[in-house]
């Protein structure tokens, strides 16, 4: 297992690659990971104290090829590799079998002893991928720099946070139920949300066109109808909520950041359509009638499609996180206050049957500061800790 006496102070290292999220990764595992030749040219990097991520080859440029010596003649401090600067991962190479693992030739056994200590690596890192070691947890094995070479997805860098284009996004996901069935899956598969549905769930999304069908032969209106596949919509939802919250960090964050702006819009909108969105959901009778048409559909229907584009990705390959810790709450409590809340604010939030007893208003302004103050936290630990745990009631409720 991780040492976890180690210095919280040792840099934690993330990076990104075509998509998605790995790490915390150590300052040795890194290096390794680097002295392998496993860094590719599109990959970012991130720790604490960087404003964003950076290209991965800005930070640790390639190293520069040292000169070959002559043979026979005496090894001149020209051929030891030239030291990076201001890197804190340089492997220093301070002996004959330190160089020859980084890539710089030795003659006889002790070349022999690199490649054989090369092949074995590659071949652990083999068995490990083909063991589909590729779960990333938060604090898992001492192995976890294997674990990341496994677990790199083949997602094009363009689709990796994308869950739709706009205009999709813009077409009432619950209208149009009224025609035959072919028409209405032509009209539903011109939409974001249905287009993911159909694709993950096909039997389910099947029956709900024989069920839409069969209420608009009973003289069903849209506005019926569309409330009875919001309710459906729903069941299906909070039946994958263990999916969905096994997603990548990248697709929860982006669940967390629609569901924030959503309500950002509707307290403009209204008090009674921010407290229906965060009591009822996509149900709610009012939220029902403005995904049927309005200026707030896009953003809607965008958080129900990132939804069930986590619960894809959890499907294929399930994640662990950990759970959040005392000081990532701390820290949030901080970003809170700094924001107006006050003890009794903390304690009020904390309760959940006296906040289903405050005034809509107040439960509006509250869960819209806690994750509001969850996207703004600079600890990405502590924020995948804490907004996963935040994303429950959201997928669940």
């Amino acid at each position: 297992m991780t040492d976890m006496s180690a210095p919280a102070s040792s840099t934690q290292w993330y990076l990104a690659r075509e998509g998605q999220q790995f790490g915390p990764i150590s300052e040795a595992e890194l290096a390794k990971f680097i002295e392998l030749g496993h860094l590719q040219p599109n990959d970012l990097l991130w720790r604490e104290g960087f404003p964003d991520w950076r290209p991965a080859m800005v930070v640790f440029p390639p190293r520069t090829q040292a000169p070959q010596r002559s043979a026979g003649g005496p090894r001149t401090a020209a051929s030891s590799p030239p030291a990076r600067q201001s890197s804190s991962l340089e492997v220093h190479a301070s002996d004959t079998t330190a160089r020859a693992r980084m890539g710089h030739g030795e003659e006889g056994l002790e070349t022999e002893q690199r490649r054989g200590r090369g092949a074995r690596m590659a071949m652990v890192l083999l068995v490990i991928a083909a063991l589909g070691a590729v779960t990333w947890f938060a604090y898992p094995y001492r192995d976890r720099l294997k674990d990341l070479m496994g677990a790199m997805p083949s997602l094009a860098p363009s689709d990796a946070f994308a869950i739709a284009d706009r205009k999709s996004l813009e077409v009432p996901p619950l209208a149009g139920f009224t025609d035959t069935p072919e028409v209405t899956d032509a009209k539903l598969q011109s939409t974001a949300l249905w287009r993911v549905i159909k694709r993950e769930f096909p039997d389910w999304y099947t029956q709900r066109l024989d069920e839409s069908a069969t209420l608009a032969r009973a003289s069903k209106d849209e506005a019926a109808i569309g409330q009875q596949m919001a309710r459906k919509l729903v069941e299906l939802r909070r039946q994958q909520v263990a999916n969905a919250l096994s997603a990548t960090l990248p697709r929860l964050k982006s669940v967390a950041t629609a569901f924030y702006d959503n309500l950002v819009q509707l307290r403009r909108h209204s008090t009674d359509a921010c407290y229906g969105f965060i009591s009822q959901g996509e149900a709610n009778p009012a939220i029902v009638t403005m995904l049927q048409g309005s200026e707030h559909t896009a953003h809607l229907q965008a958080q129900l499609t990132s939804v069930f584009e986590a619960v894809a990705e959890g499907r294929k390959q399930p994640r662990v996180y950990p759970q959040p810790r005392q000081t990532d709450y701390d820290k949030l409590a901080a970003d809170l206050a700094k924001r107006g809340w006050t003890p009794a604010d903390m304690k009020l939030f904390s309760d959940e049957r006296a906040l289903a007893k405050a005034a809509p208003d107040k439960v509006c302004q509250m869960v819209h500061d806690w994750f509001a103050a969850q996207l703004s936290l600079t600890d990405p630990e502590a924020q995948m800790r804490l907004l996963v745990e935040s994303l429950r009631p959201v997928v669940a409720g």
